[in-house]
Order: C-alpha cells, then structure tokens, then sequence
C-alpha cells in the first residue's frame, strides 16, 4: 500500500505543476527509457595498431621483426609478424582476435595485411592482401593467400565486404617494414646496355635496297581498312561482333555467412559460392581451429550459423554447455494496480 500511497502522490503534484513543467518531465522520462531499451551497438571497425601474442603452437617458430617471439610480446604498426612451422594466436587492441597459420607472414598497418598463409579473425578487424581489403563489423572470416599470390575469402558468421585495391598493395603503402629489391636484375651489367640495343636493332634494320620508311605521325599515315566479311580466295574471314565487350569487374562484393570467393594475383573477380558441408567441416577441424586453449569468442554464431546451413548434421566443436541454477528464482510481487 506504501507504493499505492506514493503513486498516487505523484500523480497528484504532476497534474498540478504548469505545461512547461510537464513537458520537461516527460522528456526526461522518455531519454531515460531510451537509454535503457536501446541495445548496444557494435563499433565500426577500428585500425590495429597492436597485435599480442597468446599462444604459440607446434614449437616456437613466431617472430616479430624477425627476433623470435614470446607470450604477450607485442607487434606494433609497421612491424611484421612471421610464423614457421608454428601457429599463433594474436589479440589485437581493437579487441579482436586472430590465428595465424604455419609459414604466414603478417603486416600491422592500416589494416591486418597477410602477405603469405591464413589468417582467422574474429572481430572488428580490416584484413587486406596485395589485391583486396575487407570491411567487416564483429564477424569471423579467414582470408587466404598461397604461394601463387590467389587470394580466397571465406565468411563463418555475419559479413564481410570485399573491396579490390585500385592499385596492388606494397609494403610501403600500409606502412609496414618495406622490403629490400634490387633495382637492376642479376648479371646485368649497365656499361652494355647501349651495344645490346644495338645488337638487338641489327636484326630488324631494313634492307639497303629499300625505301620503306615508318611515317614521322601515325595520324598521317593511310589508314588500315576495315574487316570485311566477304571471303578472300575462297576462305572466310573472322567477324569480330562489336558488341561483344569484356565484363566489368564489380570494386566490391558483400560475403554472406557460409560464401566464399577467390580473387586471382591479378585482381580478377572469381564467382561467390557457397561452403559445402566438407568444406565448413575440415576448416572447423583445421589447423586454426583444433589446438588453441582458447576458444573464439563469436564461436556460438559460427555454431548457430552451421546449424542453419546443415541441419542435423553434428558441430564439429565440442562447446560448453551453459549450467541451469538448481535454485529457483523466487517471482516478483504483485501490485494492486
């Protein structure tokens, strides 16, 4: 009855305060239910600038600017962090994690670039390779570049934007350690240069007996007719149909959980498909999986989204399972309003 008594008081002093008043208290009272019903939402991805290690598997083959790294030594931006034959797991402070598979080579700059191997990223983390970058907001995805420079996305749970770089990627645009190339190729010796050219110009000098001559404008010179379809000498000629043109790669795809593309060294666009059931399976009992004392923490989404894809079929990945409280929680009071 106390609170009865009370509301009732309340009531009473708000309808007699003035308009103004009364609007003032309202808005206050619905900005604090605002803020107490709105969910929270996740940060836009954020630049690594620092990457921890936590662990380190199958030997001690991780190194950060290659001196050879422990637990919790940190990578920082324009530092590069190798495995060999040994994986890794880094946190990075954006709060992400990551797990670097064996002979991976990776960049800390504006973005997680991985020059060599798979990467495994849960969170709000941007990856790149030489030929694309991901945008991505709390997701879990693996990004893949082999010896051949192909490089593979593949989306575990959420999305994940892939954009192709205008321009390939080097070393010192993501502000990375640059690496040391020779200028001139092996053996090859400048002083000789100018006779080789001269050599080379011999074999395609035009007899002394000729007067042909390359026209100092091509715009002056006669003009190469057309093509024609008419036969010559009783064979064909090859029409080019002129509407045929090259298709333009999209600059960016949105990745969907369970999708996968490849980008090819050259920037070319291969078609989005979906993860077969073997597929998602051997990736979740892989090396960046199987091993790690600690388990990923969107591993639930992946969970719910392997159910989804596959049902019936059995999680690869044992989990924990939430304990029931054996005592019962006790119901609230009932009020006489």
């Amino acid at each position: 009855m106390f609170l009865w008594d009370f509301f009732q008081s309340f009531f009473r002093n708000f309808f007699k305060e003035s308009q103004r008043q009364k609007l003032v208290a309202l808005f206050f009272a619905g900005l604090c239910i605002f803020a107490l019903a709105t969910p929270q939402i996740a940060p836009a991805s954020a630049q690594a600038t620092q990457a921890t290690v936590q662990e380190i598997l199958d030997g001690n083959q991780v190194f950060i600017q290659n001196q050879r790294a422990s637990l919790n030594d940190v990578a920082r931006q324009q530092q590069q962090v190798r495995t060999g034959n040994s994986r890794t797991a880094l946190l990075f402070n954006t709060g992400a994690v990551a797990r670097l598979s064996a002979n991976s080579v990776l960049n800390i700059g504006q973005c997680a670039r991985l020059t060599r191997g798979t990467i495994l990223i849960n969170g709000a983390v941007n990856a790149c390779s030489s030929g694309i970058t991901t945008g991505v907001r709390g997701t879990t995805y693996l990004l893949e570049v082999d010896e051949s420079g192909n490089q593979q996305v593949k989306v575990l749970e959420g999305e994940v934007v892939v954009k192709r770089n205008a321009t390939p990627l080097t070393d010192e645009d993501d502000g990375s350690t640059p690496s040391t190339k020779p200028t001139t190729k092996p053996n090859q010796n400048p002083n000789t240069s100018s006779s080789s050219t001269t050599q080379k110009g011999k074999q395609f000098a035009v007899p002394s007996g000729g007067n042909r001559q390359l026209p100092d404008n091509p715009q002056n010179s006669r003009p190469v007719a057309p093509l024609t379809p008419s036969p010559v000498n009783g064979k064909p000629i090859l029409k080019v149909d002129p509407s045929a043109q090259p298709t333009k790669q999209p600059e960016e795809v949105v990745l969907k959980a369970g999708e996968k593309v490849e980008f090819d060294n050259g920037g070319a666009l291969g078609i989005i498909q979906k993860l077969s059931e073997n597929e998602f399976v051997n990736l979740l009992k892989g090396n960046l999986f199987e091993g790690f004392t600690n388990q990923i923490p969107g591993i639930d989404k992946v969970r719910a989204v392997f159910d989804g894809l596959f049902p019936g079929v059995n999680f690869p990945i044992s989990l924990p399972s939430i304990p029931t409280p054996s005592i019962p929680i006790p119901s609230l009071p009932r009020f006489p309003f």
